[in-house]
């Protein structure tokens, strides 16, 4: 039990220690870790695809989240943020944001996601013990 508290009070305290992140009132990701913002906006004929990331107290880490295996954005937790895209087949990932000592390829997960038109999609994130998760809401 003691080992556990001293576990818990170690990572709490790197946790503080950590870069502040920009944070928006509203949850949304801030425009400066968003990318490709063209698809940020709703245009006639596209689907949206929402993500959200959970919102845990050790879950301190930065992840990229990728389109087709290209950086869409950053996602801190408790984070959500709303695309659109034309229907069709896409690969979105996370994996931590790329630092210089970093290994995060082994890191990642993925999820492929047909988008249908006129249906929207919910996609949830999550960085738990064991390991990253991005899947469909209801999974």
């Amino acid at each position: 039990m003691i080992k556990a508290l001293a576990a818990c009070a170690t990572v709490l305290a790197l946790a503080a220690c950590a870069t502040p992140v920009e944070k928006t009132a509203s949850g949304e990701i801030p425009p400066s870790r968003i990318y490709i913002k063209s698809m940020i906006q709703q245009e006639a004929g596209l689907a949206q695809v929402r993500f959200s990331r959970s919102d845990t107290l050790l879950d301190t880490e930065m992840l990229e989240l990728a389109i087709n295996d290209v950086v869409l954005a950053q996602i801190s937790r408790g984070e959500h943020l709303a695309i659109w895209v034309k229907p069709g087949r896409y690969d979105f990932s996370v994996k931590p944001a790329s630092s210089l000592n970093s290994s995060s390829a082994a890191r990642q997960s993925r999820l492929t996601v047909e988008v249908k038109s006129g249906a929207g999609q919910q996609v949830r994130i999550t960085n738990q013990i064991r390991g990253l998760e991005i899947k469909l809401d209801g999974q």
